[in-house]
């Protein structure tokens, strides 16, 4: 009997070494699992005039910066109200609420003539990975609008240069030198291209009388 004591001694001890190893193996996964969830985190906030996007970290809570080139600050929009805080647990979901917002501040920006802000709003919203097929399918038609914009834009720059060479060549035709009757007639040709440039594309062509019918043949 004295022989069996020592023995169930040292099995007790030996249940209770495996018992907190299966929980310290227990804990370690639960830590593992919560800061994998917890990685996959997302925070959006403004904070210094700017849209800050952090990520958490990979431990149970907790957020920072995100190093991706994508989620870097955005520069808060001039004279739009900041977003309130958000948190979104998968990566779709903050990729789809940023698009909305950097879409209402190209929205805004395109009224206020500020093509290049519109611009490059839409360039930062094309980036993101994971938007709906609704939400490219807007960016698109985005982009296509604020090119025509720019187009417009230059376009219409280009008839005021015209219009400054007409201005030089007629100078040139007053002068009665001998560059006069050249400087003349491309002072004609290039006022008719400027009147065509600042009728397209930004604005409908001009609204043209009919033309006369052909005279009648002589007798």
């Amino acid at each position: 009997m004295a022989d069996e004591t020592p023995k169930r001694s040292g099995g007790g001890a030996l249940q209770r070494a495996v018992l907190w190893l299966v929980i310290a193996a227990l804990l370690g996964t639960v830590w593992f699992l919560a800061s994998e969830r917890n990685e996959r985190h997302y925070r959006v906030f403004a904070e210094n005039g700017q849209l800050v996007i952090e990520r958490g970290r990979f431990f149970p809570m907790g957020t920072a910066p995100s190093g991706e080139k994508i989620y870097a600050a955005v520069p808060l929009a001039a004279g739009e109200k900041p977003p309130a805080e958000q948190e979104f647990d998968d990566q779709n979901s903050l990729d789809r609420h940023l698009f909305g917002v950097l879409q209402e501040w190209a929205k805004a920006a395109a009224k206020k003539g500020d093509t290049h802000a519109a611009a490059a709003l839409v360039e930062r919203a094309g980036q993101l990975p994971g938007l709906t097929g609704a939400q490219v399918a807007e960016l698109v038609v985005m982009k296509a609008e604020l090119a025509w914009d720019d187009a417009s834009t230059s376009v219409q720059q280009s008839a005021a240069l015209l219009d400054t060479a007409v201005q030089n060549l007629l100078m040139v035709a007053a002068g009665k030198g001998p560059h006069a009757l050249a400087a003349q007639q491309e002072a004609d040709r290039l006022r008719g291209v400027a009147q065509e440039l600042r009728a397209s594309p930004a604005r409908p062509p001009p609204a043209q009388a009919p033309a006369p019918p052909p005279a009648p043949p002589a007798k």
